[in-house]
C-alpha cells in the first residue's frame, strides 16, 4: 500500500515522547509499506536528521516552522472559534505540497500524526484517514487553564473550547482513531461519541537503554528530570520541584543535585541554575549518559496527558521513579505499582529521600522496574496493532454495522 504520513514535528532526533512514537510508527509502516512523510521542522538543528529519516520514506517533504512567527501568526485567530493550534502549524509551502501528491500519486490511506495536522487533509477525500491523536490536545489547554492566572486562563480556556469542537468533527471524518491510553480512548468518546476508538500504547525501545551491570560510586546523589524545557507541563514540574520539593530533601542530603535534562530551556527554567544543588544541562545527545548519573528519576506533574515516555526510560534503565499520582494514572497497573507518588511537597521530599539513603532498595525498586516495562510496554505489540488498523480500515465499521442490524432484525 502507499500511506501519506502527515506530521506536526520531524519525528526525528528521539529526544520527545511524541517524536519517539511517530518515528516507531513511520518505521513499522514503512517496513510493509510504501510511504511518503510530510513533515514540519521547528528546530532547525533537526535537519541535519534529514538522511537518517530519508532511509524509512519513499518521499520526505520537511517544511520550516518558526515559533516566533507562528505565534505571531496565531494572535488573530483569538476572535474567533478557529483553535491557535491550526495556524501555528500551517505552512502554505506544506500545504502546496501535500495537495500536489494527492494529484500525482493514488494513495491508499492517509495517516495524521496529531489534531494539528488534519487540516492538510481535504475535506472531501475518499481516502481513508487514519487519526492518531496521541493525547486529547483540548483537555491539556483545560488543565493549563486550570493551572494559570488571568488573562492566560481565559486564552487557555477559548483555546480548549475550540480545540474540543476541531477535534469531534476530525475523529468523525477518520476511519479509526488511535490514542495512547484508556482515559484518553474515554475522552474522544465523551465529546464524539466515537466508536471507532483504539487504544494503541506508547512503546520502549528497551534495548536502547541498557542499566549499569551494577551502581557505581558517584561523587553526589542526583535526581534527575527530563524532558524538552520549553512544554509548559515540564517547566511546571521542574519549577514546583525545584522551589519547594528540592530544598526539602537538601535538608536531609545536603550534598545532593538536581539535574534538568532537555532542550530548550528559557529564562524561567535558566533561573532555577540559581538555586543550591540545581543544574540545567540543555539539550544532552545521549541520554544514556545522563540516566547513568542519576540515582532517582522524578516526574512531579500537575498537568499531564497520554503516557510519560520519561517515565518508562528511567525504568527501562533501571532506575527508581518518584511521581505524582497524576503523572502515573496512565500506566499499566504492575508499572503504576512500582513508582513512589506523592502529591505534596512533603511527601515527594520523603520518597527520595528514602531511595536516596537505601541505595539497595533503590536499584532492587529500579530493576524490577525495568522487568514490568519490558513485559507492559512492548513496541512489537502495539505496533501490531497499529499495523492492523492501517492495512484493515473500515473493518470494525462494518462489523459493528452488521451487529447493529442483526440486533435491529432480532427486535422486529
Amino acid at each position: 500500500m502507499r500511506i501519506l504520513f502527515l506530521c506536526h514535528r520531524i519525528p526525528y532526533p528521539l529526544d520527545k515522547g511524541e517524536k519517539i512514537r511517530a518515528f516507531y510508527q513511520l518505521r513499522a509502516i514503512a517496513e510493509r509499506h510504501e510511504v511518503d512523510l510530510f513533515t514540519l521542522v521547528d528546530n532547525p538543528k533537526d535537519l541535519i536528521y534529514r538522511d537518517e529519516l530519508a532511509k524509512y520514506c519513499h518521499r520526505l517533504t520537511l517544511s520550516r516552522v518558526f515559533p516566533r512567527a507562528a505565534r505571531f501568526r496565531s494572535l488573530p485567530y483569538l476572535l474567533t472559534k478557529t483553535p491557535l493550534t491550526l495556524p501555528y502549524f500551517y505552512s502554505r509551502q506544506l500545504a502546496t505540497e501535500v495537495r500536489r501528491a494527492l494529484v500525482e500519486r493514488s494513495y491508499d490511506r492517509i495517516f495524521v500524526y496529531c489534531s494539528a495536522m488534519a487540516q492538510y487533509v481535504p475535506d472531501a477525500t475518499s481516502i481513508p484517514i487514519i487519526m492518531d491523536l496521541v493525547d486529547v490536545d483540548s483537555d491539556k489547554w483545560r488543565q493549563y487553564a486550570s493551572r494559570s492566572m488571568f488573562p492566560f486562563s481565559t486564552v487557555y480556556r477559548h483555546e480548549a473550547d475550540c480545540l474540543r469542537e476541531y477535534e469531534r468533527q476530525i475523529c468523525k471524518n477518520a476511519e479509526s482513531v488511535l490514542v495512547t491510553t484508556e482515559l484518553e480512548a474515554q475522552l474522544v468518546r465523551r465529546l464524539s461519541g466515537e466508536i471507532r476508538v483504539h487504544v494503541v500504547s506508547m512503546g520502549i525501545d528497551i534495548d536502547r537503554l541498557t542499566p549499569p551491570p551494577s551502581q557505581p560510586e558517584r561523587n553526589a546523589p542526583t535526581v534527575l528530570f527530563i524532558g524538552a524545557m520549553n512544554y509548559f507541563p515540564n517547566q511546571e514540574a521542574v519549577c514546583f520541584f525545584a522551589r519547594q520539593v528540592f530544598p526539602l530533601i537538601r535538608q536531609s542530603v545536603p550534598n545532593v543535585r538536581f539535574l534538568i535534562v532537555g532542550r530548550s530551556p528559557g529564562r524561567r527554567v535558566r533561573e532555577l541554575e540559581k538555586l543550591p544543588g540545581v543544574e540545567v544541562t540543555g539539550y544532552v545527545p545521549d541520554i544514556e549518559d545522563v540516566l547513568a548519573q542519576a540515582h532517582v528519576s522524578v516526574a512531579p506533574f500537575s498537568i499531564t496527558a497520554g503516557i510519560q515516555s520519561k517515565i518508562l526510560e528511567a525504568l527501562a534503565f533501571g532506575l527508581p521513579v518518584v511521581a505524582t499520582q497524576r503523572a502515573v494514572q496512565a500506566l499499566a497497573t504492575d508499572v503504576a505499582e512500582i513508582i513512589e507518588t506523592g502529591e505534596t511537597a512533603d511527601e515527594l521530599a520523603s520518597k527520595v529521600v528514602y531511595f536516596l539513603s537505601n541505595p539497595s532498595i533503590a536499584r532492587s525498586r529500579g530493576l524490577e522496574g525495568r522487568r514490568r516495562v519490558t513485559a507492559a510496554y512492548s513496541w512489537g505489540r502495539s505496533l501490531e496493532q497499529l499495523l492492523h488498523l492501517v492495512e484493515e480500515p473500515g473493518c470494525e465499521r462494518v462489523a459493528t454495522l452488521s451487529l447493529s442490524a442483526e440486533k435491529g432484525e432480532a427486535s422486529q
